[in-house]
């Protein structure tokens, strides 16, 4: 796609060639790039304060012109970090820091969203806003823990304590998001300086461990069990443990390190064990290590399939294997002969493991 020149120019800072565009008159306000950007969003998110100024200020373009996601000129200038810009359009041009683009956000989410705390100590100082909700329900904080931004959080923090428990729309709070993205040093943060309830659970009934288990976050998911009081056994909705995330993840030095510590295997509300999940996923050294510790695989679930059925039937024929064999031992130490496992016409597909969104998808885009 070629770039409107006032587009290029903007965004280059060129001066020049943008008043040359004004004066021969192709500068107007239907001049924007296809997400109904204008040159003015393209100059205050590449920090053109010179540009920015004459296109708002002579060329006669609107400071507050909405986007294709509703998003301002001071929206852009936020996200990219541009404090000298954002301050301009805020105190000058008619933007107002309590603006928000078509998802819900203000400057203050995007400037936590990004990391910048200059940006957002200034907007902080001006007006607050950070119990600001999105429509999602997400604020500021949130957006800084999924970032790991503790300069960022801790500014939130101070303003309002009571976000840490917020909760979002699907019910994370901050914890959560920063549990589901590994920031270690946000979890503790929150728990051991602020009093983040680690027991809040999102709607879905996921913990924190189960977030963190689930993303493979081997360091955050032993803080977690060694230094808090989190339910190693305990369920979402759907019956899982952090046993079945980190089987059906292939997450093994979890599984073996929450097994040591002494998580108990509990069949899902499907009645699949965790090495139901291991081998539906193909997840070969999961499936090992629940049979070191005493995991049966001749253990059915609730449509009357063992680990081996789901391994064959989702075509994971080294688990199969290795699962068909040991199934054999157990069969024959016991007394009993292996049974005839059903055709694969008659299996049905037991669903994996539910998992949670990212904090992509917990939050709107800029």
């Amino acid at each position: 796609m070629v770039l409107h020149r006032a587009i290029q120019a903007a965004r280059e800072g060129d001066l020049p060639t943008l008043r040359a565009l004004s004066a021969s008159g192709h500068l107007t306000p239907a001049v924007t790039d296809t997400q109904g950007a204008t040159p003015a969003h393209h100059a205050a998110r590449c920090g053109h304060l010179d540009c920015l100024r004459f296109l708002v200020g002579e060329a006669g373009l609107a400071g507050d012109a909405r986007a294709g996601n509703g998003a301002t000129a001071a929206h852009d200038a936020a996200a990219t970090g541009h404090l000298l810009a954002l301050r301009w359009l805020v105190e000058n041009k008619g933007c107002s820091t309590e603006d928000r683009d078509s998802g819900g956000a203000t400057a203050l989410h995007l400037a936590a969203r990004f990391g910048h705390a200059d940006v957002l100590q200034w907007l902080l100082s001006v007006r607050g806003g950070a119990e600001a909700e999105t429509d999602c329900r997400a604020l500021p904080a949130h957006y800084a823990a999924a970032k790991g931004d503790l300069t960022c959080l801790k500014l939130l923090v101070q303003q309002a304590p009571g976000c840490v428990n917020r909760q979002t729309v699907i019910g994370a709070t901050p914890l959560y998001i920063a549990c589901q993205e590994g920031h270690l040093h946000v979890v503790e943060y929150l728990v051991k300086d602020c009093g983040a309830d680690v027991h809040l659970k999102a709607h879905d009934g996921m913990t924190v461990l189960h977030a963190a288990t689930h993303m493979g976050h081997h360091a955050l998911v032993v803080w977690l069990a060694s230094f808090t009081d989190v339910s190693l056994s305990c369920q979402d909705e759907e019956g899982a443990t952090a046993l079945h995330f980190a089987a059906s993840r292939g997450h093994h030095r979890i599984l073996e390190r929450l097994l040591r510590m002494g998580a108990t295997v509990i069949k899902d509300s499907w009645g699949g064990t965790p090495l139901h999940d291991a081998a539906e996923n193909g997840e070969l050294e999961c499936c090992r290590i629940l049979l070191t510790n005493q995991v049966s695989p001749t253990e059915k679930d609730k449509d009357g399939f063992t680990a081996v059925d789901l391994a064959e039937y989702n075509g994971r024929y080294d688990c199969a294997n290795y699962l068909r064999t040991q199934e054999q031992r157990v069969s024959i130490a016991d007394g009993s002969f292996p049974e005839v496992s059903s055709s694969e016409a008659e299996r049905k597909e037991k669903p994996a493991v539910s998992w949670q969104p990212s904090s992509a998808d917990l939050l709107p885009g800029p």
